[in-house]
């Protein structure tokens, strides 16, 4: 059972504090001077960073515009210097097969020359809304109608400003960029018209990644600039700042200190409490479920051994051997309960009572199956011929293998069997129990070895226990230097996996010079 740790309990009595001294006029001017600073500080630091904000939204404001001017200028360069001499009549009047050798013609010319940086994308509009040519070939021909925009370019008039990238016609640019410029361009084809609408509407993208780096330039600027004004001003304020702040360290460090002691006597206390509650609800869970546990097989024992003495069972020897078998189950049962009860009681004792001596594994699971009884039959067996003989507590490792046997039949249903299987590594033998029963669910994995823990704790339970098993073995593989892990899916099983050292990390020597330590033979 959990115990209560020593030094936990609640501090009584009141709590003294020091007298305060009277107040002096010094005293009470060092306490208006914080106020003082505090307040020119914070007015100055607000001011700066005022002025701060106000200027790097001014500026950045403008380089943003000028960074959009500075694209809308270059697709304009662009459309005039490149795109008229290269298109055709035919071009902008039907959409370019992007199977044709034309398309390729201009395809090498885009990506050649258009598509430099900032440029990342053309579209090739005709008066009717339909893409007659563009980098992307899958938005050839397709009409996505004239918006305002396509019908100012097409009178001549360009515009440009930050794409939505929800409009149908942007489905393929989405997942390519966050954010992005466009700029609609009139195309005027060399011989073509001189005057008039254009002959066609280039909208030319730009990635807005560039033109938002060159903001967040300046913002480092601005911020630089504002933590070095900052580090002026706190210079300025520095003789003033450390008279004030050895007062104020003075008084918060008493603050603390108080709130610190307080703070550690309301820990102890609920610490205390809790604990308290928790002894209090595993006394009432053991009662219980011990109380279930022994009542059970006593209620079966008395049960049978009354029926037995009735005459008319006198010369069955049928009913009186099933009766008898019945009452040698219970007894068991009732025997690996105060068995484990017992050994949950004297299990603290860790290494100190061990018995370190060599002996063979496969004759140790012989001698467990043996305890078992009809059940052993159910256990399938897979053991190495050439394993190597352990040197730990032979008491403790059959207690170990009992405990998970009879966990992994219990939880197994009728006519499933067990498996019990061992190999050898280098430094330690690793034994592995299988059974067939109904799993154990995730959020219940990190508590199965806590003692008195089960998943279903009620008196109506379908499996019996008072929740010992699994704490006691793990208390024993660890006091013997193993380890123990669980792996298990729900309506599948589970697998406890032991790993023992051929030898423990101390030696028989150094357990036999221990104080604590138990001789053998006085056992």
């Amino acid at each position: 059972m959990a115990h209560v740790r020593p030094g936990t309990r609640p501090l009584r009595g009141p709590l003294h504090h020091p007298k305060a001294p009277a107040d002096t006029s010094e005293e009470m001017a060092a306490g208006r001077t914080p106020q003082l600073t505090t307040r020119l500080a914070l007015g100055s630091l607000l001011l700066f960073v005022s002025i701060g904000a106000v200027l790097a939204f001014l500026v950045s404001g403008q380089l943003r515009g000028r960074q959009e001017q500075a694209a809308t200028y270059h697709a304009e360069f662009v459309a005039g210097s490149i795109l008229r001499y290269e298109l055709t009549p035919q071009d902008v009047a039907q959409p370019v097969d992007p199977r044709s050798a034309r398309y390729q013609y201009l395809q090498e010319i885009v990506r050649k020359r258009l598509l430099a940086p900032p440029v990342v994308r053309l579209k090739l509009w005709r008066d009717d809304g339909t893409i007659v040519l563009s980098d992307e070939p899958r938005l050839i021909g397709r009409n996505f109608g004239v918006d305002d925009e396509l019908k100012e370019a097409f009178l001549g008039e360009p515009s440009s400003g930050v794409t939505d990238l929800s409009d149908a016609e942007n489905v393929f640019e989405r997942t390519q960029f966050k954010k992005r410029f466009s700029t609609y361009v009139p195309v005027y084809l060399v011989g073509a018209r001189d005057h008039g609408e254009a002959d066609a509407v280039a909208e030319l993208y730009t990635d807005y990644a560039g033109i938002q780096s060159q903001v967040s330039h300046l913002f480092q600027t601005l911020v630089a600039t504002l933590i070095v004004g900052l580090g002026a001003l706190y210079l300025l304020l520095l003789p003033i700042i450390r008279r004030v702040t050895r007062t104020l360290a003075v008084q918060n460090v008493k603050l603390e200190e108080q709130a610190g002691r307080l703070q550690t006597l309301l820990e102890t206390e609920q610490q205390t409490v809790a604990e308290l509650r928790e002894l209090n609800r595993l006394k009432d869970d053991f009662v219980a479920m011990a109380s279930h546990e022994v009542r059970t097989p006593l209620t079966s024992i008395i049960g049978y051994a009354k029926t037995l003495r009735r005459p008319e069972f006198a010369n069955d020897g049928a009913a009186r051997e099933e009766f008898l078998q019945a009452i040698e189950r219970q007894g068991d049962r009732l025997s690996r309960l105060v068995g484990n009860l017992l050994a949950a009681s004297h299990i603290e004792d860790d290494r100190a009572h061990l018995t370190l001596a060599p002996f063979s594994l496969p004759e140790l699971v012989e001698d467990v199956l043996a305890g078992l009884g009809p059940r052993a039959k159910r256990v399938a067996v897979t053991l190495p011929t050439d394993l190597p003989p352990l040197v730990t507590d032979r008491q403790r490792m059959e207690l170990i293998l009992a405990n998970l046997l009879d966990n992994a039949l219990k939880f197994s249903p009728n006519g499933h069997r067990c498996d019990l299987q061992a190999w050898a590594d280098e430094q330690a033998v690793v034994v592995s129990v299988r059974d067939r029963g109904i799993g154990i669910a995730p959020q219940d994995l990190g508590k199965i070895f806590d003692r008195f823990y089960q998943v279903d704790s009620s008196v109506t339970r379908r499996y019996g226990g008072v929740g010992l098993g699994l704490n006691i073995v793990q208390e024993l593989v660890e006091s013997i230097g193993g380890t123990i892990d669980v792996s298990s899916s729900p309506g599948e099983g589970s697998t406890f996996t032991v790993r023992i050292p051929f030898a423990p990390p101390w030696s028989a020597a150094e357990a036999e010079r221990s104080p604590r330590a138990e001789p053998a033979a006085a056992r």
